[in-house]
């Protein structure tokens, strides 16, 4: 026999608990497997298996069919819902016309507390015109007193263009590629 401490007392003493535990643990596993569809990206194929699918494969689990008492519970839970969801909406669209109600109430009694807007009517009678205290001038335009006209540029004005031209707004163009100021 060997003396405590060595590997063999040490599994001697772990064997039956972890075989305890093992048996435990094992009869804890779901009465139902997990159904996988696995697809291979490469191919298309498929494949069903209770375990996972390999690397290469995509893989979704597939649910089994409801039993009328699952379907029975989902519709009523819908239902449920549904109501809970309605009476929310509703409560949200009570809160949204009281605040718009209080709002206008408020605007309406802003309003009432303002002084009336008073129209002024312009006179009846004609009223006498105006003096400017800004010399008029008649009209063509007169220069005023002490004006001096510009003097004229020293540039004569482009000569007509000869030939075939073509102009436009800005620009005069001949067959050649030259390009003058339009006269």
């Amino acid at each position: 026999m060997r003396s405590p401490g060595t590997v063999a007392h040490t599994m001697r003493l772990f064997f039956p608990f972890s075989f305890a535990l093992a048996v435990s643990i094992g009869g804890m596993a779901p009465a139902t497997a997990q159904v996988q569809r696995c697809t291979d990206t490469r191919t298309g194929q498929v494949t069903y298996t209770d375990g996972p699918c390999p690397s290469h494969q995509r893989s979704v689990e597939v649910l089994p069919a409801q039993t009328p008492e699952e379907k029975a519970a989902q519709a009523q839970q819908y239902e449920e819902a549904r109501a809970r969801w309605q009476a929310e909406q509703a409560r949200t669209e009570a809160l949204r016309r009281a605040e718009a109600e209080k709002a206008a109430a408020q605007a309406a009694a802003a309003v009432a507390q303002r002084p009336p807007v008073q129209i002024i009517q312009p006179p009846a009678e004609p009223v006498e015109p105006v003096l400017v205290p800004y010399p008029v001038y008649p009209y063509p335009p007169a220069h005023p007193p002490g004006h001096r006209p510009r003097p004229p540029h020293g540039k004569p004005p482009p000569p007509e263009p000869e030939g075939p031209w073509q102009c436009n707004v800005f620009r005069c163009y001949d067959g050649k590629g030259n390009v003058r100021p339009r006269p």
